[in-house]
Protein backbone atom coordinates (compact mmCIF):
# COMPACT_ATOMS: atom_id res chain seq x y z
CA UNK A 1 0.00 0.00 0.00
CA UNK A 2 0.84 3.62 -0.95
CA UNK A 3 0.80 6.88 0.97
CA UNK A 4 -2.84 8.51 0.39
CA UNK A 5 -2.06 12.45 0.53
CA UNK A 6 -3.96 14.58 0.62
CA UNK A 7 -4.36 18.15 -1.11
CA UNK A 8 -2.05 19.84 1.27
CA UNK A 9 0.46 17.27 1.78
CA UNK A 10 0.95 17.42 -1.45
CA UNK A 11 0.89 21.33 -1.57
CA UNK A 12 3.72 21.01 0.78
CA UNK A 13 5.81 17.90 -0.70
CA UNK A 14 5.86 20.14 -4.10
CA UNK A 15 6.99 22.93 -2.32
CA UNK A 16 9.72 21.15 -0.51
CA UNK A 17 10.76 19.51 -3.52
CA UNK A 18 11.69 23.00 -4.57
CA UNK A 19 13.52 23.86 -2.25
CA UNK A 20 15.63 20.87 -2.01
CA UNK A 21 16.28 21.32 -5.79
CA UNK A 22 17.62 24.90 -4.94
CA UNK A 23 19.68 23.55 -2.26
CA UNK A 24 21.17 21.15 -4.41
CA UNK A 25 21.56 24.10 -7.51
CA UNK A 26 23.39 25.64 -5.00
CA UNK A 27 25.88 22.58 -3.31
CA UNK A 28 28.45 20.37 -4.44
CA UNK A 29 27.61 17.54 -6.65
CA UNK A 30 27.51 14.73 -4.33
CA UNK A 31 29.22 10.79 -5.01
CA UNK A 32 27.10 8.53 -6.75
CA UNK A 33 27.17 6.18 -4.25
CA UNK A 34 25.91 8.40 -2.16
CA UNK A 35 22.43 9.65 -3.86
CA UNK A 36 21.98 5.78 -4.78
CA UNK A 37 22.10 5.04 -1.00
CA UNK A 38 19.99 8.10 0.20
CA UNK A 39 17.31 6.90 -2.51
CA UNK A 40 17.24 3.15 -0.95
CA UNK A 41 17.11 4.08 2.11
CA UNK A 42 14.19 6.44 1.19
CA UNK A 43 12.59 3.61 -0.51
CA UNK A 44 12.54 1.48 2.90
CA UNK A 45 11.51 4.32 5.02
CA UNK A 46 8.75 6.26 3.22
CA UNK A 47 6.15 3.62 4.52
CA UNK A 48 7.20 4.68 8.30
CA UNK A 49 6.51 8.23 7.78
CA UNK A 50 5.04 10.04 11.18
CA UNK A 51 3.57 13.47 9.43
CA UNK A 52 4.79 16.39 7.51
CA UNK A 53 7.15 17.09 10.24
CA UNK A 54 9.55 14.69 9.75
CA UNK A 55 9.01 15.02 5.52
CA UNK A 56 10.39 18.45 6.77
CA UNK A 57 13.50 17.35 8.60
CA UNK A 58 14.49 14.58 6.02
CA UNK A 59 14.95 17.62 3.54
CA UNK A 60 17.17 19.29 5.85
CA UNK A 61 18.93 16.44 6.64
CA UNK A 62 19.73 15.33 2.94
CA UNK A 63 20.94 18.95 2.10
CA UNK A 64 23.07 18.30 4.49
CA UNK A 65 24.29 14.65 2.87
CA UNK A 66 24.81 16.40 0.05
CA UNK A 67 27.58 17.79 0.58
CA UNK A 68 28.89 14.44 2.08
CA UNK A 69 27.45 14.30 5.68
CA UNK A 70 25.59 10.57 6.57
CA UNK A 71 22.03 10.26 6.26
CA UNK A 72 20.39 10.25 9.89
CA UNK A 73 18.81 7.08 11.28
CA UNK A 74 15.20 6.86 11.14
CA UNK A 75 14.51 10.25 9.46
CA UNK A 76 12.56 9.75 6.36
CA UNK A 77 13.57 11.17 3.25
CA UNK A 78 12.16 13.49 0.36
CA UNK A 79 10.67 11.35 -2.24
CA UNK A 80 12.95 11.04 -6.13
CA UNK A 81 11.74 13.50 -8.49
CA UNK A 82 9.02 12.88 -10.24
CA UNK A 83 7.60 10.48 -8.06
CA UNK A 84 3.88 11.34 -7.30
CA UNK A 85 1.41 11.01 -4.34
CA UNK A 86 -0.14 7.58 -5.81
CA UNK A 87 3.77 6.54 -6.39
CA UNK A 88 5.26 5.03 -10.07
CA UNK A 89 7.36 2.27 -11.30
CA UNK A 90 9.22 2.50 -14.41
CA UNK A 91 8.49 0.13 -16.75
CA UNK A 92 10.81 -0.68 -19.83
CA UNK A 93 10.09 -2.78 -23.00
CA UNK A 94 11.40 -3.69 -26.11
CA UNK A 95 9.36 -2.20 -29.23
CA UNK A 96 8.67 0.54 -31.40
CA UNK A 97 6.85 3.28 -29.54
CA UNK A 98 3.19 3.24 -30.57
CA UNK A 99 3.60 -0.52 -32.01
CA UNK A 100 2.71 -2.52 -28.40
CA UNK A 101 -1.43 -1.96 -28.33
CA UNK A 102 -1.37 -5.29 -26.02
CA UNK A 103 1.16 -3.89 -23.61
CA UNK A 104 -0.30 -0.78 -23.72
CA UNK A 105 -3.63 -2.11 -22.61
CA UNK A 106 -1.74 -4.56 -19.62
CA UNK A 107 -0.75 -1.07 -18.30
CA UNK A 108 -3.78 0.89 -18.73
CA UNK A 109 -5.80 -2.01 -16.64
CA UNK A 110 -3.27 -2.05 -14.35
CA UNK A 111 -3.44 2.09 -13.64
CA UNK A 112 -7.20 1.96 -13.26
CA UNK A 113 -7.06 -0.62 -10.17
CA UNK A 114 -3.88 -0.40 -8.62
CA UNK A 115 -2.30 2.13 -6.21
CA UNK A 116 0.91 2.68 -7.64
CA UNK A 117 1.07 3.67 -11.20
CA UNK A 118 3.07 2.56 -14.50
CA UNK A 119 5.10 4.57 -16.12
CA UNK A 120 6.22 2.36 -19.35
CA UNK A 121 8.62 3.17 -22.14
CA UNK A 122 9.65 1.11 -25.10
CA UNK A 123 12.90 1.32 -27.32
CA UNK A 124 14.12 0.28 -30.55
CA UNK A 125 16.11 -2.96 -30.49
CA UNK A 126 19.81 -1.09 -31.04
CA UNK A 127 18.88 1.74 -28.71
CA UNK A 128 17.42 -0.75 -26.00
CA UNK A 129 20.67 -2.41 -25.74
CA UNK A 130 22.06 0.71 -24.73
CA UNK A 131 19.29 1.73 -22.06
CA UNK A 132 19.97 -1.86 -20.49
CA UNK A 133 23.33 -0.61 -19.12
CA UNK A 134 21.40 1.90 -16.84
CA UNK A 135 19.31 -0.97 -15.13
CA UNK A 136 20.54 -0.59 -11.25
CA UNK A 137 21.51 3.10 -11.34
CA UNK A 138 18.72 5.79 -10.22
CA UNK A 139 17.64 6.52 -13.92
CA UNK A 140 16.99 2.68 -14.45
CA UNK A 141 13.70 0.85 -14.56
CA UNK A 142 11.90 -1.23 -11.56
CA UNK A 143 11.20 -3.70 -13.90
CA UNK A 144 12.28 -3.88 -17.60
CA UNK A 145 12.29 -6.73 -20.26
CA UNK A 146 15.02 -8.20 -21.96
CA UNK A 147 16.21 -11.19 -24.30
CA UNK A 148 17.50 -13.18 -21.36
CA UNK A 149 20.76 -14.57 -22.35
CA UNK A 150 23.98 -13.17 -21.01
CA UNK A 151 22.53 -9.78 -20.38
CA UNK A 152 19.77 -11.70 -17.70
CA UNK A 153 22.74 -13.71 -16.10
CA UNK A 154 24.95 -11.13 -15.67
CA UNK A 155 22.60 -9.36 -13.58
CA UNK A 156 21.21 -11.76 -11.87
CA UNK A 157 24.83 -13.42 -10.63
CA UNK A 158 25.07 -9.36 -9.76
CA UNK A 159 22.51 -9.80 -7.51
CA UNK A 160 20.39 -7.01 -8.67
CA UNK A 161 17.19 -8.88 -10.04
CA UNK A 162 13.97 -10.19 -7.51
CA UNK A 163 13.68 -14.30 -7.24
CA UNK A 164 10.71 -14.64 -9.65
CA UNK A 165 10.55 -18.51 -8.45
CA UNK A 166 7.68 -18.11 -6.50
CA UNK A 167 5.56 -16.00 -8.44
CA UNK A 168 6.55 -18.52 -11.12
CA UNK A 169 4.97 -21.08 -9.40
CA UNK A 170 2.14 -19.76 -8.51
CA UNK A 171 -1.13 -21.55 -9.83
CA UNK A 172 -2.20 -20.08 -13.34
CA UNK A 173 1.44 -19.38 -14.07
CA UNK A 174 3.81 -22.40 -14.45
CA UNK A 175 1.75 -24.37 -15.89
CA UNK A 176 0.51 -22.09 -18.26
CA UNK A 177 3.83 -21.09 -20.49
CA UNK A 178 6.00 -23.54 -22.77
CA UNK A 179 8.87 -25.02 -21.21
CA UNK A 180 11.17 -23.85 -24.21
CA UNK A 181 9.86 -20.11 -22.95
CA UNK A 182 10.18 -20.04 -19.09
CA UNK A 183 13.83 -22.22 -19.68
CA UNK A 184 15.34 -18.63 -20.97
CA UNK A 185 14.36 -16.92 -17.65
CA UNK A 186 16.17 -19.19 -15.88
CA UNK A 187 19.97 -18.13 -14.09
CA UNK A 188 21.48 -20.87 -11.85
CA UNK A 189 18.44 -22.85 -10.92
CA UNK A 190 16.08 -20.28 -10.55
CA UNK A 191 13.53 -18.06 -12.47
CA UNK A 192 14.69 -14.22 -12.59
CA UNK A 193 12.41 -13.58 -16.11
CA UNK A 194 8.81 -14.06 -16.46
CA UNK A 195 7.71 -14.35 -20.56
CA UNK A 196 6.39 -11.01 -21.04
CA UNK A 197 5.57 -11.19 -24.71
CA UNK A 198 5.44 -13.42 -27.88
CA UNK A 199 7.59 -15.89 -28.98
CA UNK A 200 10.02 -15.06 -32.33
CA UNK A 201 11.89 -17.49 -34.33
CA UNK A 202 13.27 -16.56 -37.28
CA UNK A 203 12.16 -17.45 -40.37
CA UNK A 204 12.02 -16.92 -44.49
CA UNK A 205 9.86 -14.18 -45.26
CA UNK A 206 8.77 -14.19 -49.08
CA UNK A 207 6.23 -11.92 -51.28
CA UNK A 208 4.07 -14.16 -52.63
CA UNK A 209 3.08 -11.93 -55.09
CA UNK A 210 6.43 -11.37 -56.45
CA UNK A 211 6.99 -15.41 -56.51
CA UNK A 212 3.82 -16.09 -58.57
CA UNK A 213 4.53 -13.37 -61.31
CA UNK A 214 8.28 -14.99 -61.12
CA UNK A 215 6.49 -18.51 -61.78
CA UNK A 216 8.71 -19.80 -58.66
CA UNK A 217 7.56 -21.44 -55.60
CA UNK A 218 9.41 -20.43 -52.11
CA UNK A 219 12.79 -22.56 -51.28
CA UNK A 220 12.84 -25.74 -49.45
CA UNK A 221 17.09 -26.38 -49.95
CA UNK A 222 19.58 -23.46 -49.88
CA UNK A 223 20.29 -24.88 -53.22
CA UNK A 224 17.16 -24.06 -54.23
CA UNK A 225 17.13 -20.74 -52.99
CA UNK A 226 20.74 -20.01 -54.56
CA UNK A 227 18.99 -20.30 -57.76
CA UNK A 228 16.00 -18.19 -56.61
CA UNK A 229 18.21 -15.33 -56.42
CA UNK A 230 19.53 -15.47 -59.90
CA UNK A 231 15.94 -15.73 -61.10
CA UNK A 232 15.10 -12.65 -59.18
CA UNK A 233 18.52 -11.19 -60.09
CA UNK A 234 17.27 -11.36 -64.04
CA UNK A 235 13.89 -9.43 -63.25
CA UNK A 236 15.66 -6.71 -61.21
CA UNK A 237 14.26 -7.79 -57.90
CA UNK A 238 16.49 -7.83 -55.13
CA UNK A 239 16.70 -11.03 -54.57
CA UNK A 240 16.62 -10.58 -50.31
CA UNK A 241 16.13 -7.42 -48.23
CA UNK A 242 18.88 -7.03 -45.68
CA UNK A 243 18.99 -4.15 -43.20
CA UNK A 244 22.92 -4.77 -42.89
CA UNK A 245 23.09 -1.40 -41.52
CA UNK A 246 22.27 -4.00 -38.03
CA UNK A 247 24.83 -6.30 -37.87
CA UNK A 248 22.67 -8.56 -36.16
CA UNK A 249 20.37 -8.67 -39.31
CA UNK A 250 23.42 -10.22 -40.94
CA UNK A 251 23.73 -12.51 -37.78
CA UNK A 252 20.93 -14.42 -38.55
CA UNK A 253 22.10 -16.20 -41.83
CA UNK A 254 25.26 -17.10 -40.48
CA UNK A 255 23.34 -19.09 -37.12
CA UNK A 256 21.03 -20.64 -39.23
CA UNK A 257 23.24 -21.73 -41.91
CA UNK A 258 25.83 -23.20 -39.22
CA UNK A 259 22.67 -25.00 -36.98
CA UNK A 260 21.61 -26.28 -40.58
CA UNK A 261 25.21 -27.40 -41.09
CA UNK A 262 26.72 -28.74 -38.08
CA UNK A 263 23.78 -28.79 -35.45
CA UNK A 264 22.75 -27.05 -32.56
CA UNK A 265 26.25 -28.47 -30.49
CA UNK A 266 27.56 -25.69 -32.94
CA UNK A 267 25.81 -23.08 -30.99
CA UNK A 268 26.13 -24.65 -27.51
CA UNK A 269 29.68 -24.57 -28.47
CA UNK A 270 30.23 -20.72 -29.07
CA UNK A 271 27.61 -19.97 -26.52
CA UNK A 272 29.81 -21.77 -23.54
CA UNK A 273 33.09 -20.29 -25.29
CA UNK A 274 34.70 -23.74 -26.14
CA UNK A 275 37.80 -23.45 -27.52
CA UNK A 276 38.35 -23.03 -31.03
CA UNK A 277 34.46 -23.30 -31.59
CA UNK A 278 34.45 -20.31 -33.79
CA UNK A 279 37.05 -22.55 -36.15
CA UNK A 280 34.73 -25.06 -36.13
CA UNK A 281 34.01 -26.32 -40.37
CA UNK A 282 30.56 -26.23 -39.50
CA UNK A 283 30.74 -22.43 -38.67
CA UNK A 284 33.90 -21.51 -41.25
CA UNK A 285 31.20 -22.97 -43.71
CA UNK A 286 28.21 -21.19 -42.61
CA UNK A 287 30.58 -18.05 -42.89
CA UNK A 288 31.92 -18.67 -45.98
CA UNK A 289 28.53 -19.34 -48.27
CA UNK A 290 27.06 -16.25 -46.12
CA UNK A 291 29.94 -14.19 -47.59
CA UNK A 292 29.22 -15.72 -51.39
CA UNK A 293 25.96 -14.75 -50.73
CA UNK A 294 26.65 -11.14 -50.15
CA UNK A 295 29.10 -11.21 -53.14
CA UNK A 296 26.47 -12.75 -55.34
CA UNK A 297 24.25 -9.56 -55.06
CA UNK A 298 21.42 -11.65 -53.47
CA UNK A 299 21.28 -8.17 -50.65
CA UNK A 300 21.44 -5.96 -53.30
CA UNK A 301 24.32 -3.42 -53.90
CA UNK A 302 23.51 -0.96 -50.64
CA UNK A 303 22.20 -3.46 -48.03
CA UNK A 304 24.99 -2.09 -45.37
CA UNK A 305 23.22 0.69 -45.65
CA UNK A 306 19.68 -0.02 -45.04
CA UNK A 307 18.27 0.05 -42.20
CA UNK A 308 15.71 -2.45 -40.87
CA UNK A 309 14.48 -0.55 -37.67
CA UNK A 310 13.44 2.31 -40.02
CA UNK A 311 11.41 0.02 -41.69
CA UNK A 312 13.25 0.65 -44.96
CA UNK A 313 14.39 -3.23 -45.13
CA UNK A 314 10.56 -4.99 -44.50
CA UNK A 315 9.60 -2.20 -47.10
CA UNK A 316 11.33 -3.07 -49.94
CA UNK A 317 9.77 -6.92 -49.09
CA UNK A 318 6.04 -4.97 -48.87
CA UNK A 319 6.46 -3.45 -52.35
CA UNK A 320 7.66 -5.86 -53.90
CA UNK A 321 10.77 -4.51 -54.53
CA UNK A 322 12.43 -7.72 -52.91
CA UNK A 323 11.69 -10.91 -53.05
CA UNK A 324 12.18 -12.69 -49.51
CA UNK A 325 13.82 -11.70 -46.02
CA UNK A 326 14.94 -13.38 -43.00
CA UNK A 327 13.68 -12.22 -40.15
CA UNK A 328 11.97 -12.17 -36.64
CA UNK A 329 8.40 -13.70 -36.38
CA UNK A 330 8.20 -9.75 -35.15
CA UNK A 331 7.87 -9.10 -38.82
CA UNK A 332 4.74 -10.22 -38.97
CA UNK A 333 2.95 -7.28 -36.71
CA UNK A 334 5.80 -5.00 -37.83
CA UNK A 335 4.40 -5.40 -41.46
CA UNK A 336 0.72 -4.77 -40.29
CA UNK A 337 1.67 -1.46 -38.91
CA UNK A 338 3.46 -0.30 -41.48
CA UNK A 339 2.23 -1.99 -44.50
CA UNK A 340 -1.29 -3.21 -43.87
CA UNK A 341 -2.29 -3.73 -47.42
CA UNK A 342 0.68 -5.79 -48.22
CA UNK A 343 -0.62 -8.11 -44.81
CA UNK A 344 -4.55 -8.05 -46.04
CA UNK A 345 -3.90 -8.58 -49.60
CA UNK A 346 -2.49 -12.04 -48.65
CA UNK A 347 1.09 -11.71 -49.58
CA UNK A 348 3.00 -11.80 -46.77
CA UNK A 349 3.69 -15.29 -45.79
CA UNK A 350 6.87 -17.34 -44.95
CA UNK A 351 8.88 -20.49 -44.56
CA UNK A 352 11.20 -22.56 -42.39
CA UNK A 353 14.88 -21.85 -42.96
CA UNK A 354 16.22 -24.38 -45.95
CA UNK A 355 18.16 -27.55 -45.32
CA UNK A 356 21.58 -27.55 -45.95
CA UNK A 357 23.32 -30.62 -48.22
CA UNK A 358 25.18 -32.91 -45.77
CA UNK A 359 24.21 -30.74 -42.85
CA UNK A 360 23.62 -32.71 -40.05
CA UNK A 361 20.95 -30.11 -38.48
CA UNK A 362 17.61 -31.06 -37.90
CA UNK A 363 15.76 -28.94 -40.70
CA UNK A 364 12.93 -28.24 -37.86
CA UNK A 365 15.63 -26.40 -35.71
CA UNK A 366 15.02 -22.71 -35.06
CA UNK A 367 17.16 -20.28 -34.00
CA UNK A 368 15.71 -16.31 -32.78
CA UNK A 369 14.20 -15.48 -29.91
CA UNK A 370 11.83 -18.12 -27.60
CA UNK A 371 10.28 -14.52 -25.81
CA UNK A 372 11.25 -11.21 -24.28
CA UNK A 373 10.93 -11.33 -20.21
CA UNK A 374 10.23 -9.06 -17.80
CA UNK A 375 12.79 -9.15 -14.40
CA UNK A 376 12.30 -6.92 -11.48
CA UNK A 377 14.80 -4.27 -10.17
CA UNK A 378 15.54 -6.48 -6.05
CA UNK A 379 16.00 -2.77 -4.91
CA UNK A 380 13.13 -0.93 -7.06
CA UNK A 381 10.43 1.04 -5.27
CA UNK A 382 7.09 -0.64 -4.79
CA UNK A 383 8.67 -4.28 -5.02
CA UNK A 384 5.07 -5.61 -4.18
CA UNK A 385 3.09 -3.64 -6.83
CA UNK A 386 6.13 -4.46 -9.81
CA UNK A 387 5.34 -7.84 -8.62
CA UNK A 388 1.49 -7.68 -9.19
CA UNK A 389 2.31 -6.13 -12.54
CA UNK A 390 4.63 -8.83 -13.98
CA UNK A 391 2.50 -11.71 -13.01
CA UNK A 392 -0.60 -9.83 -14.87
CA UNK A 393 1.40 -10.72 -18.51
CA UNK A 394 -0.21 -14.35 -17.43
CA UNK A 395 -3.85 -13.26 -17.50
CA UNK A 396 -6.09 -14.15 -19.80
CA UNK A 397 -7.01 -10.66 -21.04
CA UNK A 398 -2.94 -9.97 -21.94
CA UNK A 399 -2.38 -13.25 -23.71
CA UNK A 400 -5.59 -12.89 -26.13
CA UNK A 401 -4.44 -9.41 -27.00
CA UNK A 402 -1.45 -10.52 -27.58
CA UNK A 403 -2.55 -12.73 -30.12
CA UNK A 404 -5.29 -10.30 -31.30
CA UNK A 405 -2.27 -8.21 -32.46
CA UNK A 406 -0.86 -10.70 -34.49
CA UNK A 407 1.82 -12.32 -31.88
CA UNK A 408 2.36 -15.72 -30.87
CA UNK A 409 1.60 -15.99 -26.84
CA UNK A 410 4.44 -18.65 -26.02
CA UNK A 411 1.79 -20.38 -24.01
CA UNK A 412 0.67 -24.28 -23.80
CA UNK A 413 -2.74 -23.28 -25.24
CA UNK A 414 -1.39 -20.77 -27.94
CA UNK A 415 -3.32 -22.53 -30.31
CA UNK A 416 -6.90 -21.91 -28.77
CA UNK A 417 -5.91 -18.42 -27.97
CA UNK A 418 -5.88 -17.93 -32.04
CA UNK A 419 -8.38 -19.65 -33.35
CA UNK A 420 -10.90 -17.42 -34.84
CA UNK A 421 -8.45 -14.14 -34.89
CA UNK A 422 -7.55 -12.26 -37.72
CA UNK A 423 -4.28 -13.73 -37.57
CA UNK A 424 -5.03 -17.20 -36.67
CA UNK A 425 -3.27 -19.10 -39.81
CA UNK A 426 -0.13 -16.81 -39.68
CA UNK A 427 -0.12 -17.59 -35.04
CA UNK A 428 -0.94 -21.11 -35.66
CA UNK A 429 1.67 -21.94 -37.97
CA UNK A 430 4.17 -20.36 -35.62
CA UNK A 431 2.83 -22.56 -32.66
CA UNK A 432 3.13 -25.17 -34.71
CA UNK A 433 7.29 -24.69 -35.71
CA UNK A 434 7.87 -23.33 -32.13
CA UNK A 435 6.04 -26.66 -30.02
CA UNK A 436 7.92 -29.15 -32.90
CA UNK A 437 11.31 -27.48 -32.82
CA UNK A 438 13.94 -30.27 -31.46
CA UNK A 439 16.01 -27.16 -30.35
CA UNK A 440 15.02 -23.90 -29.93
CA UNK A 441 18.12 -21.49 -29.46
CA UNK A 442 18.88 -18.24 -28.45
CA UNK A 443 20.52 -15.26 -30.97
CA UNK A 444 23.79 -15.62 -30.34
CA UNK A 445 24.44 -11.60 -29.96
CA UNK A 446 21.89 -12.10 -27.15
CA UNK A 447 23.23 -15.42 -25.45
CA UNK A 448 26.62 -14.08 -26.11
CA UNK A 449 28.39 -11.75 -23.33
CA UNK A 450 27.92 -7.71 -24.23
CA UNK A 451 31.43 -7.41 -25.47
CA UNK A 452 31.62 -10.45 -27.16
CA UNK A 453 28.69 -9.60 -28.84
CA UNK A 454 29.31 -6.45 -29.91
CA UNK A 455 32.66 -7.64 -31.35
CA UNK A 456 30.61 -10.51 -33.18
CA UNK A 457 28.20 -7.61 -34.57
CA UNK A 458 30.67 -5.25 -36.04
CA UNK A 459 32.80 -8.25 -37.27
CA UNK A 460 29.89 -9.47 -39.39
CA UNK A 461 29.30 -6.48 -40.77
CA UNK A 462 33.30 -6.52 -41.99
CA UNK A 463 32.65 -9.99 -43.28
CA UNK A 464 29.78 -9.42 -45.73
CA UNK A 465 31.44 -6.08 -46.96
CA UNK A 466 34.23 -8.61 -47.68
CA UNK A 467 36.87 -6.66 -45.26
CA UNK A 468 37.36 -10.12 -43.40
CA UNK A 469 37.59 -13.75 -44.49
CA UNK A 470 35.76 -16.45 -42.81
CA UNK A 471 38.86 -17.23 -41.41
CA UNK A 472 39.63 -13.82 -40.45
CA UNK A 473 36.44 -13.37 -38.87
CA UNK A 474 36.59 -16.91 -36.90
CA UNK A 475 40.84 -15.18 -35.68
CA UNK A 476 38.91 -12.27 -34.67
CA UNK A 477 36.21 -14.01 -32.69
CA UNK A 478 38.26 -16.13 -30.86
CA UNK A 479 40.30 -13.03 -29.70
CA UNK A 480 37.23 -11.55 -28.21
CA UNK A 481 36.41 -14.33 -26.34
Amino acid sequence: MVDEEGPVDDRLAQELAATLAQAQDALPAAAPGAIVAIRQRYRRKRRQRTGLASLAVAVLVLAVTLTGAQLTPGVPSVPPAGEGARGTIRVWAITQPGAEPALRKLVNRYNRSAEVDVDLSTFGNEEYKAKLREVGSPEGPDVFASWGGANLTGLARDGLLADLTPLRDEPGVAGRFLPSALAGGVVDGRQYGIPMGGTHPVVLFYHRGVFADAGVQPPRSYAQLLSLVDTFKARNITPISLGGAHGWTELMWVMYLAERIGGPGTTADIIAGHPGAWSKPAVVQALREARALAASGAFGADFDSTSYDDGAASGRLAGGHAAMQLMGTWEYPTQLARNPDFVADGDLAFVPFPTVAGGVGDPADLVGVPTHYFSVLAGGRHREAALGFVRAVASDDYLDDLAADGEVPPVTDAADRLRGTEHAGFGTSVHELVTRAPSYGLAWDQALEPAAATALLDNLRRLFRAELTPEQFAAAMAEAD
